[in-house]
């Protein structure tokens, strides 16, 4: 279970305890490549009756202050740990993934109000490829099933050829 599931799970997110999800740890970076922050990016399905998944939720990491300092130190202070905090859920209407530079494991997110971030994939360099590989084929699955995505050639046809036969 990825820690973004354990997030949905312990919080107030009933509906979305059950769902399909797929996620991974990624770090917010710049266009250049500098690294700003952690997040966890995952694509859910709202409902177990849905093709295809129709949000995006982004999480960060908050320290959680469970267990406390058994010192006898005056300030008593917490051990820092951390849990995530979801700060976003978005309708996959309003965003576009694209791969940004495959090569640094990065993809672009384009938000519907113009807001442009950039993920660059946190995993094992060993396991780097193959996550990546989901990421890639996920976003090409997203880009196909979109309704508002351009017609391609073969759809066009298609749509032609069904609109001559039965007219």
């Amino acid at each position: 279970m990825g820690d973004l599931r354990r997030c949905l799970n312990s919080g107030e997110y009933g509906a979305l305890k059950d769902c399909d999800l797929y996620e991974s740890n990624f770090l917010q970076v710049t266009k250049a490549g500098d690294i700003a922050t952690r997040v966890t990016m995952g694509i859910a399905a709202s409902s177990p009756h849905l093709e295809m998944p129709d949000l995006m939720l982004l999480a960060r990491p908050v320290p959680c202050l469970t267990e406390w300092c058994v010192c006898q130190c005056p300030e008593a202070l917490p051990f820092a740990d951390e849990e995530l905090q979801l700060f976003a859920l978005l309708p996959l209407k309003f965003v576009r993934l694209y791969i940004h530079d495959e090569s640094r494991f990065q993809l672009k997110v384009r938000l519907a109000n113009g807001r442009t971030f950039y993920l660059q994939l946190l995993a094992h360099p060993l396991k780097q490829d193959e996550i990546f590989g989901h990421w890639i084929r996920l976003l090409y699955r997203l880009r196909f099933y979109r309704n508002d995505a351009p017609l391609t050639y073969e759809k066009e046809t298609a749509l032609h050829h069904r609109r001559n036969t039965f007219n």
